[in-house]
């Protein structure tokens, strides 16, 4: 059995976004590669559907080409995404668009296992990343077995270096006035792997993976 995973988590080499994907897929004991997306360069669907019609393989040539065979042939995919603005992240989604490839005359990757990981500062109330990724792929008739998403309270705001001096961004938010006299320490990086419900999460879809 193979799976691919794919990440489009925006910070560092090593995100929570990445490590869950890889968390799922290295739990599973089988097979497996990672793509990082945001370390490649791509674009959304550009609806050319006399290249892709044909083949049900995205053709644009650009540096996912190779990956849409692979993805076709895997046994199972993982995705991850940043939470941005209360949803998937762009990246994540301009990735996705580009499967139309794979729903010309049948569903060719029709009920594939997906499993879909998020992370992200999570307010409470303003954010539909969950309902919003699984609707992305509902079109391709793909089978969502899982999805997992940690609030991990991490805004942007804490690599930014104007912190201080927001009153719009996510650290406002978090932190109200004190904001202004916070010191970004490492200890405010929360990491997936010390929160014991996420944790369990991952071990779970890894589990589903197995059977």
């Amino acid at each position: 059995m193979k799976i691919i995973g794919f990440s489009s988590g925006a910070v560092g080499r090593d995100s929570n976004v990445d490590r869950m994907v890889k968390s799922v897929m290295d739990e599973s004991g089988y097979e497996s590669e990672f793509i990082k997306l945001t370390d490649i360069n791509y674009s959304a669907c550009k609806s050319c559907v006399w290249l892709c019609a044909g083949p049900q393989l995205c053709m644009l040539e650009d540096d996912l080409l190779p990956y849409y065979k692979k993805l076709k042939e895997a046994d199972a995919v993982v995705l991850g995404s940043p939470i941005h603005f209360g949803t998937v992240s762009a990246g994540m989604l301009a990735f996705i668009s580009r499967l139309w490839a794979f729903r010309h005359v049948d569903a060719a990757i029709e009920n594939k296992p997906f499993i879909m990981v998020l992370s992200g500062i999570g307010f409470e109330g303003a954010d539909t990343s969950i309902d919003d990724f699984s609707r992305a792929v509902m079109p391709f008739q793909v089978d969502v077995i899982d999805v997992i998403r940690y609030c991990s309270k991490i805004p942007p705001c804490y690599r930014c270096g104007r912190h201080k001096e927001c009153r719009i961004g996510g650290a406002y938010m978090l932190w109200g006035d004190k904001v202004s006299t916070l010191s970004i320490t490492q200890d405010l990086f929360n990491k997936w792997e010390d929160d014991p419900e996420t944790v369990t999460r991952i071990k779970t879809a890894a589990e589903k993976l197995k059977s």
